[in-house]
């Protein structure tokens, strides 16, 4: 090893190698990494030491960092942490941290800023954007984890953006918290290997021609990837699970044409597939191939304009509706041939593999649906199975056949090298393994025809029960819960009883089996066990059962064309409740100067108070809550959670899940904890936040002169304490929020403000 000139005067060492480009040691004790970058060669290395290094980093030459022990580069909460500016930069092996939180400025962990840069085995977290890619043609970004800021979702930014940069591939990312994955105007991408969750679109996918999409996992955001305004889209064998936001979907496809949707996985969204003009020009066809779409709310919803689709050898498992035209009507040149429909009720007497009639989608109930999307929340009703026997019973009410498979499939066709579930166990994820096994899940192969809809019959309660007042019996009583999806099993043996007048939380995180049990509770899924409301049996008394229940879904479900008044009156008529009882719900709610007004005008807390509204009306004593507050601001939050302790304290028993443990400490008699289906905690709210290490996150606002002090003398006292921008996190259990505040003024360090940021986000 010799020191060179810029060496000596910065007191460090390097080694040039034979070739004559330099490998510099950069160590955490040493000159500023910056200035080492400014000295630098074209060509040359890098190798630095763990260890934290202040940014921002701005690379303007064609250098080879690699670090060594995830050295830390520290944005300290301004401006963009990292910029890759040169052509063949080579940035691997560091974490990035702390970039600003500015939407306007595009605040960003790695800015990519040239052409065949290559970022990759990096990790980023607390950062607004992550990777961000303008004008960067043939680079590469791989192996890299990044998590985005803790922000309310509309506040996140990009965790990847590709801008006008072709030919880039994006292949093996952990992506989680962020808002999108945008791929906008690049043409040839590539993008593979990659797992995103818990964002608004997984992939944003805009004006880019030839790009290859596959092999991707995108579970629980609010749309799996949507899909615009692009030629020659090969997506093919992704994983699109649990995607429910507000519009839900596993894709979404707008404008594409000659697009091939070959060998996906779409399970548990709310709708599988949605289309809308694609193809767009008159040449085009959409191919859609080999899919397995189960269990979504919608398999695929279609818009009425949609021509010139093929729909072969896909696979519809037991959606709720296989089949929607949004807002009525009949397609018109779109193919289905060669798929299997977990309804058809024809037989294969040849042995061919091929039902010897046509499959045909006919239902009466679904093309009322279609035109009328309100009707949803009938559709486990007796009324609906009558109509629908009434239409197969007369054919003069049978509607026009939304589409005709005239060749289906037997037997399911399940698409080989779809990726394997993620590593960590996630109980929806692992219904992949049974398909891949050629596992059945659906209901249809469990038996039914043999235990009826429900399943084999429970014991009545004991004697001993029945015989309790009225006052001390459970309202709610759960035994041996068990809920299975083929070999997935969702509910794990839970146990629990609710007195009547108590709130209870159901607590987990995403996966945990919280909406399933609330699902088993309404009867709309089979299941094993015992559940009895107010003494009945879901299973045998299923009408009286429905009558002591008002549920409150996260999807609301309301017609956006009907007024308040209309709405509340709609389910009035069908409750048979009086239009005297249907004002007093909507006044008690607040809604009485509000009931001329059409349901798409209302805010999202007045659209929650209606939805409230009708649950209410024949008067239930128990009340079910799925996230009820998920998609409103703090203050409609709050504003909705004191009516429900007003319904509370006039008596009324309620069970709900949230993520926000403020509202269940506030709300919550007991909180029971799920995990990967198990009933692991049944405490009161502080007590089941102090064993499972719950944390309450503070965001402190120290005068910026004493930013640095405060910083230190909370780490010298033991606070999980983070610098960000010009504030401090502080992670306490939630009954001590106060001891950091007090820790810093007993050490005359003022507060100027603060700010309960998260509830319960961090262990």
């Amino acid at each position: 090893m010799r020191l060179t000139l810029p060496a000596l005067l910065l007191g460090i060492g390097v080694l040039v190698s034979p070739g004559g480009s330099t490998v510099w040691t950069v160590t955490p004790g040493g000159p500023p990494l910056q200035a080492i970058i400014e000295q630098a060669s074209p060509g040359d290395t890098l190798k630095v030491q763990a260890g934290s290094y202040s940014g921002p980093l701005v690379v303007t030459k064609p250098l080879v960092l690699l670090g060594t022990g995830e050295p830390v580069i520290q944005g300290h909460g301004q401006g963009s942490v990292v910029k890759l500016k040169a052509p063949g930069i080579v940035f691997r092996g560091f974490r990035v941290t702390g970039s600003g939180n500015y939407l306007d400025e595009e605040n960003s962990g790695i800015e990519v800023l040239a052409r065949h840069i290559l970022v990759e085995q990096n990790r980023l977290d607390d950062v607004l954007f992550g990777i961000y890619l303008r004008r960067a043609h043939g680079s590469i970004i791989r192996n890299n984890e990044i998590t985005g800021k803790m922000l309310d979702l509309p506040r996140r930014g990009d965790l990847i953006r590709v801008w006008y940069s072709d030919s880039v591939l994006v292949e093996n990312n952990t992506l989680r918290l962020g808002r999108d994955v945008v791929l906008w105007y690049s043409n040839h991408l590539t993008v593979r290997y990659n797992r995103i969750s818990g964002g608004r679109y997984g992939i944003h996918f805009m004006y880019c021609d030839d790009a290859n999409i596959y092999e991707n996992q995108l579970t629980e955001n609010s749309v799996g990837a949507f899909l615009m305004y692009s030629r020659r889209l090969h997506f093919y064998r992704n994983f699109m699970a649990s995607n429910r936001g507000g519009s839900g979907f596993g894709i979404g496809m707008k404008d594409l044409d000659d697009a091939r949707i070959i060998d996906n996985l779409f399970i548990d969204n709310r709708v599988g597939i949605f289309i809308d003009n694609s193809p767009r020009e008159i040449e085009s066809r959409c191919t859609l191939k080999g899919n397995v779409i189960a269990y979504n709310d919608y398999g695929v919803l279609l818009l009425p304009n949609v021509r010139r689709n093929l729909f072969e050898d896909n696979t519809f498992l037991e959606n709720e509706e296989q089949v929607a035209i949004d807002g009525g009507g009949r397609l018109v040149n779109i193919r289905w041939n060669q798929n299997f429909w977990s309804d058809y009720t024809g037989l294969d007497l040849n042995g061919d593999g091929f039902g010897d009639i046509p499959y045909a989608s006919q239902r009466f109930f679904e093309s009322l649906m279609d035109r009328h999307p309100i009707l949803r929340l009938l559709l486990y009703s007796p009324a609906v199975q009558a109509l629908n026997f009434a239409a197969k019973a007369v054919p003069l009410v049978q509607p026009d056949p939304k589409l005709v498979d005239s060749l289906p499939r037997v037997k399911m066709v399940i698409p080989v090298g779809v990726p394997a579930p993620p590593k960590h166990k996630d109980p929806t994820l692992s219904i992949l393994s049974a398909l891949l096994l050629g596992v059945s899940i659906g209901f249809t192969f469990l038996g039914r025809s043999r235990k009826g809809r429900f399943g084999s019959i429970p014991k009545n309660p004991s004697h001993k029960e029945a015989a309790l007042p009225m006052s001390e019996r459970p309202l709610v009583q759960i035994k041996h819960l068990n809920k299975r999806f083929g070999s997935l099993q969702a509910v794990k043996d839970v146990s629990f009883e609710v007195r009547p007048g108590e709130s209870i939380a159901l607590w987990g995180p995403n996966g945990a089996g919280k909406t399933t049990v609330l699902r088993c509770i309404l009867g709309l899924y089979p299941f094993e066990g015992e559940i009895y409301i107010d003494g009945l049996s879901v299973r045998e008394h299923p009408k009286d059962v429905r009558q002591k229940i008002g549920f409150v879904p996260q999807e609301l479900g309301l017609y956006d064309e009907m007024t308040v008044e209309e709405t509340v009156t709609f389910f009035a008529n069908l409750r048979k409740v009086s239009q005297s009882r249907a004002l007093e719900c909507l006044c008690a709610m607040g809604l009485e100067e509000h009931r001329e007004k059409v349901v798409k005008t209302l805010s999202g807390g007045m659209k929650q108070r209606l939805a409230l509204a009708v649950a209410l009306l024949s008067d239930p004593p128990l009340l079910l809550f799925d996230e009820p507050t998920s998609n409103l601001d703090r203050a409609v939050r709050e504003s909705f959670f004191e009516l429900l302790n007003d319904l509370r304290a006039q008596g009324k028993t309620l069970i709900f899940t949230s993520h926000r443990f403020e509202e269940v400490r506030v709300l919550a008699d007991r909180v029971l904890v799920l995990e990967q289906g198990h009933l692991v905690a049944d405490a009161p709210p502080l007590e089941a936040a102090s064993t499972l290490g719950w944390k309450t996150k503070l965001r402190l606002y120290p005068a910026p002169a004493d930013l640095a002090r405060a910083y230190s003398h909370l780490q010298a006292q033991g606070f999980d304490v983070q610098q960000n921008g010009s504030a401090l996190w502080v992670w306490v259990l939630p009954t001590e929020k106060m001891a950091p505040i007090q820790a810093l003024v007993d050490a005359g360090i003022p507060i100027q403000d603060f700010e309960l940021e998260e509830e319960g986000g961090r262990s």
